[in-house]
């Protein structure tokens, strides 16, 4: 009886086994397939829509009317005596769908070394939302550490670099 019970046991080990290693073979080489689609609709579009004059102070005047392409805003500024000054308001929208972080921005000017620019909100790592605008002004005045001299004029660009904000 010990000798039958054996075998039973040895048998029921051997079944056990078999399905283990079945189920086992059928869960680690079944194929898997996954599948589906994706679309990314992003896109990046932070552009200068405007520029005009702020406040004027004294006899400062636009040679020119103030101007700009989606990169660069551009003017033309006289000031006939150190209290002038002439602000000129950017006006930057995020017209995309992404996020983005102002970096930096570049100035190409000419004319007088006397006159000097402030640039008031913008500000380094300061994020623009996707449908968002913002301005941002800039002061053109007499740098009072020079020699007074009247009739001073300027010319001068300034890009805005905005990079994706992560």
């Amino acid at each position: 009886m010990n000798n039958n019970r054996i075998k039973k046991i040895v048998i029921i080990i051997l079944v056990l086994t078999i399905f283990i290693m079945s189920t086992a073979y059928a869960v680690l080489f079944n194929q898997l397939n996954i599948g589906g689609n994706a679309s990314v609709t992003a896109y990046w579009k932070v552009e200068i829509t405007d520029i005009r004059e702020g406040t004027i102070v004294g006899t400062a005047y636009s040679i020119d009317v103030p101007t700009h392409t989606t990169s660069t805003a551009s003017f033309n500024a006289s000031l006939s005596n150190s209290a002038d000054s002439i602000e000129y308001i950017v006006t930057i929208k995020n017209s995309g769908s992404i996020d983005a972080r102002f970096n930096d921005y570049s100035f190409i000017k000419t004319g007088d070394a006397a006159i000097i620019y402030d640039i008031e909100g913008a500000n380094k790592d300061e994020v623009l939302k996707a449908g968002q605008s913002k301005e941002i002004i800039i002061r053109v005045r007499f740098d009072s550490n020079n020699e007074i001299v009247d009739g001073l004029s300027s010319d001068a660009k300034i890009i805005f670099n905005y990079i994706q904000n992560v």
